[in-house]
């Protein structure tokens, strides 16, 4: 009984949260125009000649395309923005020349940066599987199944497998592989192949491809023989082109959030050997976070090295992946110890992350809960889809605890 009372509290809680966040995204990011703000303030003022990045254009067609699949209210207001969403990455950010997607465009829509990353790429084929689903428009889904080719074409590494991380305009290889500033320049990263894997199982699950079975089967198993430390149960983050580890630094919430996301592909497969594998790991990194990530308060850190913490601040969405992460190591469990600790990094999240006062959620918080208020609230690495994607998880997850 008592799981059941978390349960329906949590699940109702994430439920108005998820809501009131599309809400936010609809009168605040949305510009009259039918297009989207590419910085918004922490108060809410938008940046119209902002530059617009391809990894925000994909997660808001995600997260509008799920909240409708989902069954998340309003759903015709949710349809208009994912439709403009929709109109609006296939017309400025697809590149007709030499097709795959820009990562950046200036405030009119044309690219300044026209490479072409397989993270970039990888999102596009995330969303357009998933506003296949919510829409039923084919062009989506042909226009995935083209970025999932373009992928295979170019970037995959035939011979230490995987893939690597980015090419120029043309589809050459680059000489910059870096997501952003702070990462390392290396041939493979942990990032890329989980978001790739992300990818992967959406597409796979609306369109069952042979060919497609047989890559994603080989890209799961790169993230489970290659990226996850069978020791440590922590990922690694950065490699060179034969999988040699360049990095030693974890990342709590990349951890947690791959624990479910790997359990997510493995059913996708629905191979039995594969499923029982994955459950193993994936409550061995969750247990790995919960151990030396998590703090006091309930709030998870942004990253550590071996035990230590190097960086204390809370990121926003390291609480949300967390959140969705124990409650499927409670699924897998059926342990209550893990719902009850998901309650508790949400309310940590409801104490300190959510603004209240202007709404959406706060770029991170200090190990005090002082908000960053330097960052804003939209930019093209923040968007709805960690915050809206738990809530609508934990509500689709919780429905008969």
């Amino acid at each position: 009984m008592q799981a059941e009372r978390e349960g329906e509290l949590l699940r109702s809680r994430m439920t108005t949260e998820g809501e009131r966040i599309l809400d936010w995204w609809r009168k605040r990011v949305m510009n009259d125009d039918g297009q989207f703000h590419g910085v918004v303030e922490n108060d809410g003022t938008p940046h119209p000649a902002a530059d617009r990045g391809v990894i925000l254009a994909t997660r808001i067609l995600w997260t509008f395309s799920r909240a409708i699949t989902t069954g998340f209210q309003p759903i015709d207001a949710n349809r208009v923005v994912a439709d403009l969403a929709y109109s609006f990455l296939r017309e400025y950010f697809w590149d007709e020349e030499n097709l795959g997607f820009y990562w950046l465009l200036d405030g009119d829509n044309h690219p300044i940066n026209p490479r072409k990353h397989i993270y970039g790429q990888s999102f596009a084929i995330y969303a357009l599987s998933e506003y296949y689903v919510a829409s039923g428009n084919v062009e989506a889904l042909t226009t995935a199944q083209l970025t999932y080719h373009l992928v295979e074409q170019y970037a995959a590494d035939p011979l230490h497998g995987g893939y690597y991380e980015s090419f120029t305009q043309s589809w050459e290889p680059d000489t910059d592989l870096r997501l952003g500033s702070e990462d390392l320049n290396e041939a493979k990263s942990m990032n890329t192949h989980l978001h790739l894997l992300e990818a992967y199982t959406r597409l796979y699950q609306v369109w069952p491809n042979h060919r497609l079975r047989t890559r994603f089967h080989h890209l799961l198993n790169v993230v489970l023989d290659r990226i996850v430390d069978p020791e440590s149960g922590h990922f690694i983050l950065f490699f060179d082109a034969d999988w040699t580890p360049k990095s030693d630094i974890v990342s709590y919430g990349h951890d947690i959030e791959g624990s479910w996301l790997l359990y997510e592909a493995a059913e996708a497969l629905d191979d039995k050997a594969v499923i029982e594998r994955v459950r193993q790991l994936a409550m061995k990194m969750v247990d790995a976070t919960l151990a030396d990530g998590i703090d006091t308060d309930s709030g998870v850190f942004n990253e550590g090295r071996g035990t230590q913490i190097i960086d204390s601040d809370k990121h926003w969405w390291p609480q949300a992946e967390a959140v969705v992460g124990l409650v499927n190591a409670y699924q897998l469990s059926r342990n209550e110890a893990y719902l009850q600790r998901a309650a508790e990094v949400w309310n940590f999240i409801d104490a300190k992350i959510l603004d209240k006062a202007h709404g959406e959620w706060f770029w991170k918080v200090d190990r005090d809960g002082n908000p960053d208020l330097t960052k804003y609230k939209v930019e093209p690495w923040k968007g709805p889809y960690h915050n809206t994607r738990a809530c609508m998880e934990v509500w689709k997850r919780l429905e008969h605890v």
